[in-house]
């Protein structure tokens, strides 16, 4: 009875979220010739590449297990080899974090998948979104909502994610818009973006396909 009652509490928190992202989707400004919405928020690219070291050190660590899916024993992960950054990926995170920013939705505002945003060359892929008001949604907070540490299996695909032995490389991203940060996780493989880029910090106005 106890676990029902959290899926609902986080089943509800969901839709909260899902709703208002939604009205999020007008707030940018719409240019209709070109099919886009022009979305100005603020990058917090230097803070979003510490966490590859939180998602070595949960990867390597104790705590790098999951529920089965009966939720009847933790599956302990071992020998996952530690992520490195990809910086191809990154730029993929910081124009999924736009887009998230306008609809919260692993499907894009153009109603592509997620994963057409990535460039050719990679096999595996994965993404976690998330997002919380600014004063709230640190580097920190983010990394641990995506921990998923409290959840049933079904509620543990982020930490999965992060625990997947077919991933070999990630790129981070953080965007604040309308008071509230948008982080994104892009796993991928083969790392094909090794040559590391300057990190962007600050205002910026992204171009979003809708």
């Amino acid at each position: 009875m106890e676990k029902m009652k959290k899926q609902a509490k986080v089943l509800k928190l969901a839709l909260a979220v899902l709703a208002l992202s939604v009205s999020f989707l007008a707030a940018g400004k719409v240019d209709a010739q070109a099919g886009t919405v022009k979305v100005t928020g603020k990058y917090y690219q230097t803070d979003a590449r510490k966490m590859l070291s939180k998602i070595n050190k949960f990867r390597t660590g104790k705590n790098a297990w999951y529920w089965n899916e009966t939720d009847t024993a933790k599956v302990k992960v071992k020998g996952l080899k530690k992520l490195t950054y990809d910086y191809k990926l990154e730029k993929v995170a910081m124009k999924r974090a736009a887009e998230i920013a306008l609809q919260f939705s692993h499907t894009r505002p153009n109603g592509q998948s997620c994963f057409s945003a990535y460039p050719d060359g990679y096999g595996w892929k994965g993404e976690n979104i998330a997002m919380g008001t600014s004063r709230i949604m640190s580097m920190s907070d983010a990394f641990k909502l995506w921990q998923e540490t409290n959840y049933p299996y079904a509620g543990q695909g982020h930490r999965r994610n992060m625990l997947h032995s077919g991933f070999t490389c990630v790129g981070v991203a953080c965007f604040e818009y309308n008071g509230c940060k948008y982080w994104v996780q892009e796993f991928g493989s083969p790392n094909n973006g090794k040559k590391k880029t300057k990190a962007v910090n600050g205002k910026k106005t992204v171009k979003v396909a809708k």
